[in-house]
Order: structure tokens, then sequence, then C-alpha cells
């Protein structure tokens, strides 16, 4: 990539914006358009508002989001009452794996910490109550510790958690800990078995399906507490200025900023309307 997209990457002012086209007069033929008209028409082009997020994680795995900012204003329908309650749940269950997955690879968790009670726990918030006693025990020992944790419900409604943390594990201190609080129970610490060759990403995969498993399954019972996170993991985003030369096809301009800064193209993903997507280095 030239070194006027490398300039974009990083949010550098480029080159002036080209004229505005022609308008047609109003009985169809090709006319001088009304100065002002040009002038509104352009300037509504070149003044959307999009949002466009890149984040590096390193170890070349980058990622980028677009969307388009939409005006504040109108009313909304009641907590479960709209109209489009299918896309809307759509939507929250990618937000909530966009986040999760940006916590996982900004942490750079590469294990798998599995907690199991030996009792029939179907109660989801003495389930909470225990993951928040346990985790405070460890960090009483080690207060550097740092998780990611979602919950799954088995088929017989129990509860367990599984946690992405990252590295080798003082396992003792952590059975001893989990014990503690449920009495029978027991961990597993291991690194994700997967095909995927990159344990980051492999561990995005693990929990992102059990994420996904809990918005599937009807868990109203989590409401907003699908996952839970250690405070001060640092999410490496930067704001992207969107340039008016590419305002007419943002989702080339971000993919292009993308492939600059990881050196690869992988997975692109557009939304219908054309008003948001997301791209990443890996497949």
């Amino acid at each position: 990539m030239g070194t006027e997209m490398q300039s974009l990457a990083q949010g550098e002012v480029g080159q002036d914006a080209p004229p505005a086209p022609r308008a047609q007069r109003g009985d169809g033929r090709d006319g001088a358009a009304d100065p002002r008209l040009d002038k509104r028409t352009y300037l509504d082009r070149i003044h959307r508002r999009w949002s466009i997020k890149g984040y590096d994680y390193g170890g070349g795995l980058c990622e980028i989001g677009w969307s388009y900012v939409r005006p504040v204003g109108g009313s909304k329908a009641e907590r479960g009452q709209s109209d489009k309650r299918d896309v809307h749940e759509m939507r929250a269950i990618r937000r909530a794996r966009s986040h999760l997955r940006r916590l996982v690879l900004s942490a750079n968790a590469d294990h798998l910490l599995t907690l199991t009670y030996r009792d029939n726990v179907t109660d989801f918030d003495q389930a909470s109550a225990d993951l928040a006693r346990f985790i405070r025990r460890v960090k009483q020992e080690l207060p550097d510790w740092v998780y990611i944790a979602v919950p799954e419900r088995q088929q017989r409604g129990a509860w367990h958690w599984h946690l992405a943390v990252i590295g080798r594990q003082d396992v003792e201190l952590l059975r001893a800990s989990w014990r503690h609080v449920v009495g029978e129970g027991n961990i597993d610490v291991q690194k994700p078995k997967s095909r995927i060759a990159n344990q980051r990403l492999a561990l995005v995969k693990y929990l992102g399906k059990y994420l996904a498993k809990g918005f599937e399954d009807g868990n109203r019972v989590l409401n907003g507490h699908r996952y839970r996170a250690s405070l001060g993991i640092q999410i490496p985003c930067k704001s992207i200025e969107l340039l008016p030369e590419f305002a007419d096809d943002v989702p080339q301009f971000a993919q292009d900023v993308l492939q600059a800064r990881a050196g690869s193209l992988g997975f692109v993903w557009k939304d219908d309307s054309g008003l948001m997507g997301w791209a990443c280095s890996w497949s």
C-alpha cells in the first residue's frame, strides 16, 4: 500500500476533495445545478458520521469495524416490545461476542479454566456469587490474576464456568480456592483443544460458542450478565479518520487500512444495509 494509504491509517489529512457532480434539471435533461443544491448534496455526503475503529492485538492479529452513526432522535419501543426484536437480538449477540473477543485477545489469554460443581446447582444467582467469592480468594494470593468468564448451563440444568486465563496456572491454589467456596467441586486447566493454531483465537472460539449458546437457549436468567472479566484489561482501540475522497467506499477504505497494518486480510463481514461491517486479519 502506498504512502497515502499509510497516512490514512494514521488518521492524517490527505488530498482535497473532488468537485461535486452536476445535477439534472426537473425535466430530466442535464443542466447547470443549483449551486446551493450542489453544495448541500456534497456536504451531506462527506459529512456523514462514520465511526471506524481499529484494533491491533500484536502478533499480526488485527481487526477493524465501521458503522454509520445515525442522528440521535426518535422514540424507542419498550423493552421486548420492538417489532424488530429478532434483529435487535442478533445485534446484541454480535456486540457481546465482539467485546468478549476483544477482551480475550487484549489480555493475551491462552489457557481455559473450567469450574464445575458436584451438586446440581441450577440457581444462577448462587453460581454467580460462588464465582465472585472464588475470584476474591484467588486475588488475595495473586492480585494481578486476569480472567474472562462465561457461564454454561448443562442439559440437566446445572451451571458451570469457563474462564480464559493467561499462561500456566497454580492448579493447587485454584482447586483449593474453588473447593473452599463450593465444597465438592473440581477445576480443569488446559490449553484449548482446537485445529486453530493460535491459542488466543481458539479461546475466542470456545468462549464465543458458550456465549452464543446462552442466547440460543433463551437463558433470560442471565439478563445482561453473560460474561465477567477482570477490571483494567486495556483494549488497544484506535479511531480512524475517514477522508472525504473515500466517503463513497467506506468498506474498501477500512479493509485497505487493515491490510496495511496487519499485512493480511482474512474474514470480512458486511451488513446488508451497507451501513456497518467488520474485517479481521485471520480467517
